[in-house]
C-alpha cells in the first residue's frame, strides 16, 4: 500500500505523544534502516504494543524500575530502547512520552512491498531482518542514527487486542495495547 501525500520524517518530538495514541498512530507509518554499506531498507509497521510504565506489570520499568537495561525508557521520547530476549533476539522498542515515564511501543511486525507479508510477522524477525541491535541503544530516532520513521499519509484500519507473551503480567495481559493493522496478513498473530 503506497500513497501520494509527501512523505514525513517524523522528528523525536513526535514520539513525546502519549504512548497508546503513538502505537496506534505508528500502524501504516515505514520504518526505515539505513545499513552500513548505504543501503535503505523500509518496512511498513503493521503491528505495535504499548507499554505504559510504572503501572504496568508487563513493562520493564514496572514499579519504577531503574537498571542499566532501562535507563533509556526514562528519557525523553524519541530514542531507541533496544534489549535481547531469550538471549537471541533482539527487541526494538520506541521510547515515547515525556522523561521520566518509562514508556515505550515495541515494533512487533512490518511488511517489504515485494517480499513474503509475514517475512517480519514477528519482533525477533524484523530486528534479524533490519539488522537492529544493542548498538542503536539510547540514540535518537533520526536519519543520522541509520533507524528512523516515514509517515508518506497511509492510514489503515487500526484494532486493538491483548498483548502477546505476557503470560506474567496478571491482569494486565488481558490489557487492549497491541495495535494491528486490521486483517492484514502480516501481523505475529491475527
Amino acid at each position: 500500500m503506497s500513497s501520494t501525500a509527501p512523505v514525513l520524517i517524523q522528528p523525536p518530538a513526535w514520539f513525546t505523544q502519549p504512548t497508546t495514541v503513538l502505537a496506534a498512530a505508528l500502524i501504516g507509518c515505514v520504518l526505515c534502516r539505513r545499513l552500513p554499506d548505504g543501503q535503505i531498507i523500509r518496512a511498513r509497521i503493521s503491528e505495535t504494543e504499548a507499554y505504559i510504565g510504572h503501572a504496568d506489570p508487563a513493562c520493564h520499568a514496572h514499579l519504577g524500575r531503574r537498571t542499566t537495561r532501562t535507563e533509556a525508557m526514562f528519557a525523553e521520547g524519541g530514542i531507541l530502547y533496544v534489549y535481547l530476549t531469550y538471549g537471541i533476539h533482539y527487541m526494538l522498542n520506541l521510547v515515547s512520552h515525556q522523561a521520566g515515564e518509562p514508556e515505550a511501543v515495541l515494533i512487533r511486525a512490518a511488511f517489504i512491498e515485494g517480499r513474503h507479508p509475514r517475512a517480519l510477522a514477528a519482533p525477533g524477525k524484523l530486528t534479524n531482518a533490519l539488522h537492529i541491535d544493542k548498538n542503536l541503544y539510547g540514540l535518537s530516532i533520526t536519519p543520522d542514527t541509520g533507524l528512523w520513521i516515514e509517515d508518506d499519509g497511509c492510514r489503515p484500519p487500526v484494532s486493538v487486542r491483548p498483548r502477546i507473551g505476557i503470560d506474567y503480567a496478571g491482569e494486565a495481559k488481558h490489557w487492549l495495547l497491541r495495535y494491528v493493522w486490521t486483517g492484514h496478513g502480516s501481523l505475529s498473530k491475527p
